[in-house]
């Protein structure tokens, strides 16, 4: 299988081989081997669990850079939903809007009313949608990955829409070549991304060919710049931001920035929210064994309480919950984007992904029956041969993904201390029964 590029790598440096990391990735796609972890790029969602478990700071995100900005003429900021909600209840939007263009991008682009539309048409097109049920959404780039990898048979489950983020990059590249008449590459569109999820989206991209943003930074980069920005506007211009925002951004596109508000923009009733990575898989696993068949639609998301509680964000998740209701009611009540509008958008497939999403099953067992049942037994038999402590000692998060590793050559079953403490008191004992 093909190596993609992923978001997060560790620092040879700081890395002191605890196995924080290898221990709370929900996909087992790390180990940590002669002193140092690594990660199996064909098991990685990208999820930023081990950032959030490494407190040495070894965990990292790969993120763009200023000299990515400097490859442009004209550079764009999109930030996410989550970026409003950093800086407390009394900042608006436009405010922080306004302020990137002190950071070093030439302007800036709110995307809450592509996401309230985008939210729109998933309504519309699970209406007329036949199953099979329930339909999961596709926001979070880390549950598609986590569906390629462990629930194949999930994939039809998905909803064929692209994510607001693509689909307002494509659009505002088409306006400023046009406006600026420059050249498509002449013109840089980047993301201010909560999660590493949404970085690796742009790196390696499902359902398109190639992304329409040209990198992420992430929040936890430019608070600081935007803060210090924030600090230092004239207040007049900070008032006039305070105005602006209660008329320009979707107040239904905003709560996207938190489990459940992807569904609170949607008039179908009969949906439901899991977010958590643990939550998800385990909702995953009852959907496959049929549960759920009566759901529309699942808004899913493995941080919990959705993006708020980002690997990337600077502020805790419920002050940010509380931030982002409360710029909510600051907004003034503007109208929906038009019903009708939307659907003849949706026939003219102006939503629609532009490729298919496809499995990238990864487990080693085979898929011949027989040799998969060999497989299972000889896995059960290695597992019984080792003490199931799960301590990670032998660089593996787990006794089971310890066995795997063995029967697919990774490592050797004395790669467990405590069968090579087992060994090295049999041998003695062997000795002198030998020479008796």
């Amino acid at each position: 299988m093909a190596e993609r590029e992923h978001s997060i790598y560790f620092d040879p440096g700081k890395c002191i081989a605890c196995v924080a990391c290898a221990q709370a990735c929900p996909t087992h796609a790390v180990r940590v081997r002669e002193g140092m972890a690594r990660l199996k790029p064909e098991l990685c969602i990208d999820c930023g669990a081990c950032i959030d478990a490494c407190r040495y700071d070894a965990a990292r995100a790969r993120t763009s850079t200023p000299a990515d900005l400097r490859r442009f003429k004209y550079t764009v900021a999109i930030p996410s939903m989550t970026f409003y909600a950093q800086f407390g209840r009394e900042v608006m939007p436009e405010q922080i809007l306004h302020a990137l263009t002190h950071v070093g991008f030439d302007a800036f682009y709110d995307m809450s009313w592509m996401v309230e539309m985008v939210a729109g048409a998933t309504d519309a097109w699970i209406s007329e949608c036949r199953g099979p049920w329930p339909r999961i959404s596709v926001t979070c780039p880390a549950i598609v990955r986590l569906i390629q990898i462990r629930y194949p048979d999930l994939l039809d489950h998905l909803v064929p829409i692209e994510t607001p983020r693509e689909l307002a990059a494509k659009l505002l590249r088409r306006k400023l070549v046009a406006e600026l008449r420059l050249q498509p590459e002449e013109v840089g569109i980047f993301f201010v991304t909560q999660c590493t999820a949404i970085m690796n989206s742009i790196l390696a991209p499902v359902g398109l060919d190639q992304s329409y943003l040209d990198g992420a930074f992430g929040i936890n980069e430019l608070y600081g710049p935007v803060l210090k920005a924030l600090s230092h506007g004239e207040p007049a211009e900070r008032e006039l931001g305070a105005l602006a925002a209660s008329e320009s951004v979707s107040r239904a596109g905003l709560m996207w920035a938190m489990s459940g508000g992807e569904i609170s923009g949607m008039r179908n009733a009969n949906t439901m929210t899991v977010s958590g990575v643990r939550e998800v898989m385990g909702t995953f696993d009852r959907i496959e064994s049929g549960k759920y068949r009566n759901v529309d639609f699942i808004e899913a998301y493995v941080c919990p309480g959705g993006c708020v509680s980002g690997c990337l964000v600077i502020e805790e998740r419920y002050i940010a919950q509380r931030t982002v209701q409360q710029i909510g009611r600051r907004l003034r009540g503007q109208n929906s984007v038009k019903e009708e509008k939307i659907r003849g958008l949706l026939r003219d497939h102006f939503f629609a992904m532009e490729d298919e999403i496809k499995a990238r099953p990864v487990h080693a067992i085979p898929r011949d029956l027989r040799q998969a049942i060999a497989w299972k037994r000889e896995r059960s038999a290695l597992l019984d041969r080792l003490p199931r402590k799960d301590c990670g000692a032998c660089g593996a998060p787990d006794c089971g993904t310890h066995a795997e590793d063995c029967l697919s050559g990774e490592s050797s079953e004395d790669g467990c201390v405590f069968v090579r403490i087992a060994n090295l008191e049999k041998t003695p004992a062997e000795t002198r029964g030998n020479e008796r």
